[in-house]
C-alpha cells in the first residue's frame, strides 16, 4: 500500500477494473480507493449467479442472498452487462427492501441509509447497471472517495481479457494496473503482456476488518450497506 502511495505522488497513475456487482462489499471499495482511475466493466459478458446480480446480507436468521433477475433477451452467452434488463414480475425489489428493512431497522444508521437503497430498487430502472452502478456511484460518494470512475462503454478499447486491459490502459494514459488476485490466472497465462507493454501490474491485498454487527457473531464478505448502517458512512470510510 505503501508503494501505491508513492506513486499516486510521483505522478503515476494506478487504473483498476471490475465488473459492476450488487451491494459490493468493503474490499472492492478500497480496490477503488487505492486507484487513481476506476473503470466500471459493463461491456463484457453477465455471469449467471454471480455477484454482478446478486450478494449478501446478514440477518436474525443468518446470511441469506439477494439476487435480482434479468430478463432472457438473448442467449446468455452474448449477454453484455450493459445489455441485461431488469425483471420485475416477481416483485424482487419489494422484497429485497422488506428484508433489509427487517434485518437492519434497528442499527443505529438505519434511517440515513436506507432511502439510498430504497431510492435504487424503487422499481422504476430498466437496466441492471442502472441499480448497480448507481448504488457503486452513490456510496463512492457517501465514503468521499475521489477516484475518476469510467464506464468501460466510454472508452474507445479492443481485444478481450487481459489484451482489453492493455488496451484501456494505453487509452487512459496510465503505468499501473492494480489487479485483484481472482484475475490472475488469466491475466499470467501465457505471455504477461503487462510486462511486455510497459505496464507495472500490482496485486490488490484487503485484509477484512471487524466491526460491531447486529444479528450475532460477526460476519465478513458481505454487502458493504451492512458496514453503512451498522457504523455509519465515517466509520466505514476509515475501515476501507
Amino acid at each position: 500500500m505503501e508503494k501505491m502511495e508513492q506513486d499516486m505522488q510521483s505522478g503515476n497513475k494506478i487504473l483498476s477494473l471490475m465488473q459492476p456487482t450488487y451491494f459490493p462489499w468493503l474490499g472492492y471499495f478500497n480496490l477503488i480507493k487505492q486507484s487513481d482511475i476506476f473503470v466500471l466493466y459493463t461491456t463484457t459478458q453477465l455471469q449467471k449467479r454471480s455477484w454482478q446480480v446478486r450478494n449478501k446480507i446478514k440477518t436474525t436468521q443468518g446470511e441469506i442472498f439477494l439476487s435480482i433477475p434479468v430478463k432472457k433477451t438473448t442467449n446468455r452467452d452474448n449477454l453484455m452487462i450493459e445489455n441485461a434488463e431488469v425483471l420485475y414480475d416477481n416483485k424482487w425489489n419489494t422484497k429485497h427492501l422488506a428484508s433489509i428493512k427487517h434485518a437492519y431497522s434497528k442499527t443505529p444508521y438505519f434511517k440515513n441509509i436506507f432511502p439510498l437503497i430504497e431510492y435504487h430498487l424503487n422499481g422504476t430502472h430498466k437496466s441492471l447497471t442502472d441499480i448497480t452502478c448507481g448504488l457503486i456511484l452513490d456510496i463512492v460518494s457517501l465514503l468521499n472517495i475521489d477516484t475518476k470512475i469510467v464506464l468501460s462503454s466510454d472508452i474507445n478499447y479492443t481485444g478481450k481479457k487481459d489484451h482489453a486491459l492493455i488496451s484501456i490502459c494505453k487509452e487512459l494514459g496510465v503505468n499501473k494496473y492494480l489487479s485483484v488476485r481472482g484475475s490472475m490466472n488469466y491475466i499470467l497465462d501465457g505471455e504477461n503482456l503487462f510486462k511486455t507493454n510497459n505496464i507495472d501490474l500490482l496485486w490488490h491485498e484487503y485484509k477484512h476488518p471487524v466491526y460491531k454487527q447486529v444479528n450475532g457473531n460477526f460476519v465478513p464478505y458481505i454487502g458493504i450497506i451492512d458496514a453503512l448502517f451498522n457504523i455509519g458512512p465515517e466509520k466505514t470510510s476509515k475501515l476501507i
